[in-house]
C-alpha cells in the first residue's frame, strides 16, 4: 500500500517547485476573480459605488492611511490583542482538552460548566469585561480568550476520546508508562486534530477581537471600522475587512506550514492522495 501511495505523490508527477506553483495558482485564481468582479461591478453600474466602491478606490484609501501612519497603529493593536488572547487560549485549551478527553471523572466535573457557558456568545461578555478591566487592551484580550478557548478545548477533547484504545493498550502492554503512552501514542494521533482546532480558534479570535474593539477600545481595526461606518467612509470599512481577511489567510497558511513541518511523517498517508486530479482507476486500485 505504501508503494501505491508513493506512486500518486505530487513529487513523482512533477518537481516540487512546479507542484507548489500549481497549488498557489489554484488558490490565487478565486481571489483574482473576486477582485475583478469587485472592480467591475460598481464601475459598470451594477451596484451603487457609494455602497460598494471599486477595489482601486479601497486600495487608494489604504495607501492614504499608511502614509498618514494611522493604519499601522490600528493594525498592531489588533494583532497584539489577537496574539495575546489566542496564545493564552491555546496554553489552556490544548492540555485541558487532552485531559478531558482521557479522563471521564474530570469530564464529569467540567462538562456541565462548559455546557452552561457555551451558549453565551463572546459579545455578551463585552459589558462585563469593560466593568472588570475598563477600556483598553485587557477587555479585548479577555474576549478573545473566552471566545477561543472553548472551541479549541471541546474539539480536542472530542478527538482525544476517539483515540483507538487498542493502540494505547498495546503501548501499555509493551511496558510504556501512562505518560509515555500519552506522549508517544495519544499526541501523535491527536496532532492533525490539534492543528485543525488551532486554525478554527484563530479565525474565532479575529471575530472576537473585532466585536471587542467596536465598543471596548479606542484603537484597533475594529475601532477603525466602526468609526468609518459612522462617518459613511465605505472605502475604509471595506479596507478593514480586506486587511482582516488577509491577516487571517496569512496566519492560517503559517499554521498549515507549521503543521506540515511538525507532522511531516503524515505526508502521503492521506486518502486525498488517492483521489488527486488526473489519476486513473489503476492508481486508485493500487
Amino acid at each position: 500500500m505504501s508503494a501505491g501511495l508513493h506512486r500518486v505523490s505530487c513529487h513523482d508527477r512533477a518537481p516540487a517547485r512546479v507542484c507548489a506553483l500549481r497549488r498557489w495558482m489554484r488558490g490565487a485564481l478565486p481571489l483574482v476573480v473576486v477582485a475583478l468582479l469587485w472592480e467591475l461591478a460598481p464601475r459598470s453600474g451594477l451596484v451603487d459605488a457609494a455602497l460598494l466602491p471599486p477595489l482601486s478606490r479601497t486600495l487608494a484609501a489604504g495607501i492614504g492611511l499608511v502614509r498618514s501612519g494611522a493604519l499601522l497603529g490600528h493594525l498592531w493593536a489588533s494583532v497584539w490583542r489577537v496574539g495575546a488572547g489566542y496564545l493564552l487560549a491555546v496554553l489552556v485549551a490544548v492540555p485541558a482538552g487532552i485531559g478531558l478527553g482521557l479522563s471521564r471523572r474530570l469530564e464529569g466535573y467540567v462538562s456541565p460548566v462548559l455546557a452552561l457557558l457555551r451558549p453565551i456568545s463572546p459579545p455578551a461578555w463585552v459589558p462585563l469585561a469593560i466593568l472588570w478591566f475598563g477600556i483598553g487592551d485587557a477587555p479585548a484580550i479577555f474576549i478573545v480568550f473566552v471566545g477561543t478557548v472553548q472551541a479549541i478545548l471541546i474539539g480536542i477533547a472530542s478527538t482525544a476520546r476517539s483515540v483507538d484504545r487498542r493502540l494505547v493498550q498495546a503501548a501499555l502492554t509493551l511496558g510504556a508508562t501512562r505518560r509515555q503512552a500519552i506522549r508517544l501514542v495519544v499526541l501523535p494521533c491527536l496532532g492533525p486534530a490539534i492543528f485543525g482546532q488551532l486554525r478554527v480558534g484563530l479565525a474565532l479570535a479575529w471575530m472576537c477581537v473585532m466585536a471587542a474593539e467596536m465598543v471596548a477600545v479606542r484603537r484597533g481595526l475594529g475601532y477603525l471600522l466602526i468609526e468609518a461606518r459612522n462617518l459613511f467612509q465605505t472605502e475604509r470599512v471595506l479596507l478593514c475587512m480586506v486587511i482582516i481577511g488577509a491577516l487571517g489567510l496569512g496566519l492560517d497558511r503559517l499554521l498549515r506550514t507549521l503543521e506540515g513541518m511538525v507532522l511531516r511523517w503524515q505526508r502521503g498517508m492521506g486518502a486525498d492522495e488517492l483521489f488527486a486530479a488526473g489519476r486513473g482507476k489503476q492508481d486508485l486500485s493500487r
